[in-house]
């Protein structure tokens, strides 16, 4: 067999089963890989069997692109998670969302109580004061 016969049978194999601009861009990439590895000096048949069957490697680019038509299917139908703006963004399950929004306003409460503990004293201390000076002003106006 010679490189024109590997390709007709190639194409053959194809021919039908994907969009012929694959065979074409197929047939030139094989096409270049054959003159270029017998300009490096194999001969024709060498690389011919080097390459195997031209119906298996048609039956491999076959499956592949079935593979990659389903694939751009099921990505085209599938309910995408990113809005139009940002395509990495995704959107957190609702009850991760509201557990974090528990923890916070639990935090928030946290810190809120641990101040007042801390300036309680202060704020008791303030108000007694305030007390006595008006107990004291109503007392010495009351004479």
């Amino acid at each position: 067999m010679n490189g024109e016969e590997f390709l007709r049978q190639f194409h053959d194999a194809l021919d039908g089963k994907v969009p012929e601009n694959l065979i074409q861009d197929n047939i030139k990439y094989y096409r270049s890989y054959i003159d270029s590895q017998t300009a490096a000096g194999r001969s024709e048949s060498d690389v011919l069997r080097a390459l195997g069957d031209p119906r298996l490697l048609a039956k491999t680019i076959e499956e592949s692109s079935k593979f990659a038509s389903q694939s751009k299917e099921q990505w085209d139908t599938e309910e995408p998670y990113e809005t139009a703006g940002d395509s990495r963004r995704r959107r957190l399950p609702g009850w991760l969302v509201t557990c974090l929004l528990i923890l916070v306003v639990l935090l928030v409460l946290s810190v809120v109580f641990r101040v007042f503990v801390f300036l309680a004293p202060y704020i008791i201390l303030f108000m007694l004061a305030g007390f006595v000076i008006r107990a004291v002003r109503s007392w010495w106006q009351g004479k």
